[in-house]
């Protein structure tokens, strides 16, 4: 239970444990009582100042040595309606916890309870109550959760083993000049809004993409992707044309087969006869008209070279290896299915808005601090060779960590029915 600090028994009780008769420390003191350090500290030092002495026998607490400090002007006695009320305004809802101690003050006032604003905040204090930054989340819809719902009961009962066989992999954006992690600048109260002072928020923009994959056992390959070349585009227009030749007739040839079957009837089914035509639906290999990686470009510059040639290595100790991969454009075209297919390594396909259930998540955060703890990068060149050198001192021992989770945060989301609204880590 939280203690009071305006009780005089909590107070005498805060001096008695400070005294060298018990040797209670203050963080043990905050422990029993429930008061912040700061309170704890004030009561034996107002308590001492008053005339208390510590080392007296017997031990000897007077009501001048513990009683409340006066406050000057009129002072409000808080009963237990007013804690009540002012912790129910706070716990309503989302929009109650941003509201200012003013804020609640007022609304109080027009219910007719008067408290002032440092008296909500007295209150909130000695409860516990902190205004911090929000607890970051992806905003869930109600398919989402049924989503991640179902793909953790397709696997809650996946032990570690078998979470050991998963290769992870993702991708992340790398922007310069930008400083991941808590910090602080020097400034003086007009240089307020110097671009130097300022913690920029960036958004929909970035230097290049960051790729990399690991297993529990060994860290895969990574990869800075890099704008595709007029010359690039030009091969790749070149290779899907010819992919295409060749491909046609065979999809033609399974189109006229399931057309005709669905047609043969007793009698001519009404309508127009549907004709073939070579387009995206029916089998044709395009490419978007974005700047983005789209599956051509990630099945021959991540899928071919890299991440086959690490699956393969990793099945000659895991058989059982799978591949992870999310649920973007890129990953899922049906042509990766067909390299994977023709490689003999399985996939699996994860579920979306779900960061908590992908081990090489928190990997991004980690290299992010890494690699600007003396500064963020100035250049595309220097960024590249600082985070080459950050993933090849990525320690193991933290893959593993993260991919111990996994169980857990299956469990978790679970309970929670597909939310996730709790603390992510091994407990």
């Amino acid at each position: 239970m939280v203690g009071n600090s305006r009780d005089i028994a909590t107070r005498s009780l805060v001096v008695a444990l400070k005294t060298p008769c018990f040797g209670k420390t203050t963080a043990e003191v905050v422990a029993i009582t429930g008061l912040p350090k700061s309170t704890v500290n004030r009561i034996y030092a107002r308590a001492i100042s008053r005339g208390f002495n510590p080392n007296q026998r017997p031990l000897t607490i007077r009501d001048c040595y513990v009683e409340d400090a006066h406050c000057g002007g009129h002072s409000t006695k808080c009963t237990e309606e007013m804690i009540k009320k002012v912790i129910a305004k706070v716990c309503r809802d989302r929009y109650g916890r941003e509201k200012s101690c003013a804020c609640i003050a007022k609304e109080l006032k027009s219910e007719g309870l008067q408290l002032s604003k440092s008296s909500v905040w007295g209150i909130l204090r000695a409860y516990r109550y902190h205004k911090t930054k929000p607890t970051r989340k992806p905003g869930l819809t109600k398919k989402m959760r049924q989503q991640r719902l179902d793909w953790c009961m397709a696997h809650k009962d996946w032990t570690l083993d078998d979470w050991k066989n998963v290769i992870w992999s993702d991708e992340t954006s790398v922007i310069l000049l930008h400083r991941r992690g808590g910090y602080r600048v020097w400034r003086r109260s007009y240089e307020r809004f110097l671009r130097s002072c300022i913690r920029e928020r960036w958004k929909g923009s970035c230097e290049f993409m960051f790729w990399g994959c690991f297993s529990y056992e060994k860290k895969g390959p990574s990869y800075c992707w890099g704008p595709e070349t007029a010359f690039e585009k030009k091969k790749a227009k070149e290779k899907i044309d010819a992919l295409n030749k060749e491909l046609e007739p065979l999809y033609r040839q399974q189109w006229e087969l399931s057309t005709g079957i669905k047609r043969l009837k007793l009698q001519q089914l009404p309508g127009k006869k549907p004709t073939w035509k070579w387009k995206r639906n029916t089998g044709k290999l395009t490419r978007g008209k974005g700047k983005g990686i789209d599956w051509w470009r990630y099945q021959n510059k991540i899928l071919i070279p890299l991440m086959i040639p690490f699956a393969k290595e990793c099945m000659k100790t895991r058989p059982e290896t799978v591949v992870q991969e999310d649920k973007a454009p890129a990953h899922v075209h049906y042509a990766q299915q067909r390299m994977y297919d023709l490689h003999k390594v399985r996939r699996l396909l994860w579920c979306g808005n779900s960061p908590d259930l992908n081990a090489i998540e928190p990997c991004w955060g980690y290299l992010k601090r890494k690699t600007t703890k003396k500064g963020a990068p100035k250049n595309r060149a220097e960024a590249i060779k600082v985070w080459g050198a950050a993933w090849k001192e990525l320690p193991q021992e933290k893959i593993q960590d993260w991919i111990e989770r996994i169980p857990v945060h299956v469990q978790k989301v679970i309970e929670l029915e597909g939310g996730n609204e709790y603390k992510e880590g091994k407990k």
